[in-house]
């Protein structure tokens, strides 16, 4: 049984913490910058991209694949490209919860020690998944409080700018909704229990990060690049994504609260 109470407490103390972070908080502020770049730049220069892309592979594969999608069936070449562009946008989205929960989490647990408060914390009443749970949202929700408001904002300048140009309003589509609105957060929350057993195990925050940096980021771009094509092509495969991606949330959290053990912890760090 978790108690809401200690839970919030903790919760509270550890956000105070992360905001006096500054190796983490560069990466909480690149990313949304980024992440309203890239929309922005393919609305305002849609016709460009069509224009170039006779003579560009990249565009002309891109196009191609457009006009693949039953959904786009009988738009202009222009509002069609536009679309499948935003769409391939939601991969970047994906991976800012992924980047920055994953640095957020790499000093979770090893900065305390660090810091030598993870005695204290420890010698409480607070459970091992009392404890797990206030690490695991104090990583994840900042990340995802920055990712869906980043989105908001990109969707009402997009659809500003393409309602001044075009007369259309273009997000948010289901692929958008499904892949920002649930994805994301199941990957970012996937990331963040890696990274907490990581962090566990280590008496280095910057080897932490340095393996995070090194393997888990590397990990999800590669397996996005198998399959990213894939789920922005069929809603059916993003929603399978979705479930795959819960399944495996819900038994890194039981791998992880079965593997802590708060007396190695601190041993380890003595």
């Amino acid at each position: 049984m978790i108690r809401k109470d200690i839970v919030l407490a903790f919760l509270a103390h550890e956000m105070r913490d992360l905001r006096s972070n500054t190796r983490v908080l560069p990466v909480f502020l690149v990313f949304p910058v980024l992440a309203l770049l890239f929309p922005a730049v393919i609305v305002l220069f849609g016709d460009a991209m069509v224009a170039g892309a006779a003579h560009d592979p990249g565009m002309t594969a891109m196009l191609e694949a457009a006009h693949r999608q039953p959904e786009f069936a009988g738009l202009d070449l222009n509002q069609a490209l536009m679309r499948y562009a935003l769409r391939t946008v939601v991969g970047f989205y994906l991976l800012m919860p992924v980047a920055m929960a994953g640095t957020a989490s790499a000093f979770s647990i090893v900065g305390e020690k660090q810091q030598r408060t993870l005695e204290p914390i420890l010698a409480t009443p607070i459970s091992d998944r009392e404890f797990l749970v206030g690490k695991f949202l104090v990583c994840l929700a900042p990340t995802l409080a920055v990712t869906w408001a980043t989105a908001v904002v990109a969707i009402l300048l997009v659809d500003t700018i393409t309602l001044v140009r075009l007369q259309a309003v273009l997000l948010p589509d289901r692929f958008w909704i499904a892949g920002v609105g649930l994805l994301a957060p199941l990957l970012g929350g996937a990331v963040v229990l890696i990274t907490m057993r990581l962090s566990a195990r280590s008496v280095d925050p910057q080897a932490t990060v340095q393996a995070s940096a090194l393997a888990v980021v590397p990990g999800f771009l590669v397996v996005f690049g198998v399959f990213g094509k894939l789920l922005i092509s069929s809603f059916t495969a993003l929603l399978t994504g979705i479930a795959v991606a819960a399944l495996l949330d819900v038994w890194l959290f039981r791998r992880v609260e079965r593997t802590f053990e708060r007396e190695e912890i601190l041993t380890r760090w003595r």
